[in-house]
């Protein structure tokens, strides 16, 4: 058997782990995977909170840490992938929001959806920014869907959606709203239960996923880049 793949996932909030748990073994397969949470952390005493606000603290220890880039960190010794999700909203977002002090005036970057690239190729930017990083560094792979990971959730179990389908999937703008107003016997609460309930299910359907949401490919691409390059290396 080989050894387990090392991640570390940096996420906004605890049902965007489960879900990234999920995508991600349904593109490993068999291989075991060991998992490490890095953000949200709440036991070492240096809570950086969640949310976007969280990851954005979590960004700067991080690099600072790594002597002002994060790939410079221990983080990425030991671990094979670093997987960095942020939800493609947060583009339409100010630091003030989060009480964040930060003159750079790159928030809000929001552009006119579709395509969804135009803003996720911005808050790319902004992102990595925040890592201190001038491109993506090996190891390591962006998460970004559009509009949220909600939109994931609502194409993998509500793929006929009249709602978000007419408005456009990436392009609608609540659709955690939308997951909350389905009706009550099949809805899906955004709460860690629930969607670990549901975690095989959005595995098996993840390819289906990546057809028909463009930054769900994206991260599929860009994810199968890095473990092939692990494997190759």
């Amino acid at each position: 058997m080989s050894r387990p793949l090392r991640v570390a996932l940096a996420v906004e909030g605890p049902t965007d782990e489960v879900v990234l748990k999920a995508v991600i073994e349904a593109m490993v397969g068999d291989r075991p995977i060991l998992f490490t949470l890095v953000q949200p952390e709440f036991s070492l005493g240096l809570q950086t909170g969640t949310g976007w606000g969280g990851l954005y603290r979590w960004c700067e220890q991080t690099r600072s840490e790594g002597g002002g880039r994060v790939s410079g960190s221990a983080l990425f010794r030991f671990h094979d992938l670093v997987i960095i999700h942020l939800d493609a909203d947060v583009a339409g977002k100010k630091y003030s929001d989060h009480n964040i002090i930060d003159h750079s005036g790159d928030l809000p970057c929001e552009q006119p959806c579709p395509p969804a690239s135009d803003t996720t190729d911005a808050l790319r930017q902004v992102l990595l920014r925040w890592l201190g990083e001038p491109a993506v560094p090996p190891k390591c792979v962006i998460c970004m869907p559009s509009k949220n990971a909600e939109t994931w959730m609502m194409a993998a179990f509500f793929p006929k959606d009249a709602v978000m389908s007419r408005k456009g999937w990436e392009c609608y703008g609540s659709p955690g709203g939308r997951l909350a107003s389905q009706p009550l016997k099949v809805r899906i609460k955004k709460t860690i239960g629930d969607y670990s309930k549901r975690a095989a299910d959005l595995k098996a359907r993840w390819p289906g996923l990546c057809q028909k949401l463009t930054q769900a490919e994206r991260f599929r691409a860009e994810f199968e880049d890095q473990y092939g390059q692990i494997h190759d290396g």
